[in-house]
């Protein structure tokens, strides 16, 4: 199993002693969290195991490629780059009060900067949420209050053919709706320098501006097998319907369970339609078994198409 494979990768624990500065809305349920339990078995951060120990023999390797566009040349992201961008964020997510089973919501397309949400809420032991495939405005505002996210990130506008889509104005109507109810204390919002993102005062902030400021180096927090660590929505039943969460144990399994149905030779290819299809879906541990097979996650015209090492 995932969580037993790589017990040499260093960890530390989480830190419980912060006091919380984000506050829960009047009608926001509480979402307490255990105190890390005495005699517990500990598990393997799965973050670690997508980045950390590709760091040796495979730091320089291509963790992510996006192709150019227009004068921009193509991106590379090496393990090594991928680990710095992980640990940048998760530092921030920290600072800003984001602690051990708080909730993150990722409204963003399967991008560079989603995966590294997506890694980085686990590292530090938030629980993420994808978002990405919720359409109706009044859905998403629903879910944005169920799950009690405390932060969301998103991108300031994306889409495909003539029409695109604006995330960013999408997810401004959907937290004007949920209002009060609602515990988002901050948003970070992907967006090329200069482009014309609305904001609010005090809760919008670019993700740039925040995020290079921290530290590339972070260390995994100590995981528990009950500890909460995904939360799923099921994408073809939106509205009032609860989300399933999934615990570090039941996730290690997803994933396991991931990497030996598409690859069980290590060397198969996972077509982009199936990732895309499946993160649309609220869906990551396919992303994420991706990475933990050291493989390349690369962008291609049509979408991503991951190739191994």
């Amino acid at each position: 199993m995932i969580s037993r494979t790589y017990d040499n990768v260093f960890v530390l624990p989480a830190i419980h002693t912060r006091r919380h500065p984000i506050q829960p809305a009047a009608h926001a349920g509480s979402l307490p969290v255990d105190p890390l339990p005495q005699y517990a078995l500990s598990m393997l951060n799965i973050s670690a195991l997508c980045i950390d120990r590709h760091l040796g023999d495979h730091a320089d390797g291509a963790a992510i490629i996006w192709p150019g566009s227009g004068a921009q040349p193509e991106e590379r992201v090496s393990y090594q780059a991928l680990h710095e961008h992980v640990c940048r964020l998760a530092n921030a997510l920290l600072d800003q009060g984001v602690q051990r089973g708080d909730r993150v919501a990722i409204h963003m397309p399967l991008m560079m900067e989603s995966i590294v949400a997506v890694l980085a809420c686990i590292r530090i032991g938030a629980v993420h949420v994808v978002l990405a495939g919720v359409s109706d405005v009044p859905f998403l505002a629903e879910w944005l209050v169920q799950c009690g996210a405390v932060v969301v990130l998103t991108d300031h506008g994306t889409g495909s053919g003539e029409v695109p889509v604006a995330l960013k104005s999408r997810l401004d109507r959907a937290l004007a709706i949920a209002g009060s109810r609602c515990r988002v204390q901050m948003v970070l919002v992907v967006a090329p320098a200069g482009a014309a993102v609305p904001m609010k005062s005090g809760r919008d902030h670019l993700y740039d501006a925040v995020v290079d400021w921290y530290e590339p180096d972070f260390p995994p927090a100590v995981m528990f097998a009950d500890d909460p660590l995904f939360l799923l929505y099921p994408s073809h039943q939106q509205g009032r319907t609860r989300g399933m969460t999934y615990t570090v144990g039941q996730y290690s399994r997803l994933t396991s369970y991931a990497m030996d149905m598409l690859a069980p030779q290590g060397n198969e290819e996972i077509p982009y339609s199936l990732l895309n299809m499946a993160w649309n879906a609220g869906q990551t541990a396919l992303v994420v078994s991706v990475l933990a097979k050291g493989s390349t996650i690369a962008a291609s015209g049509d979408g991503l198409s991951p190739h191994n090492i």
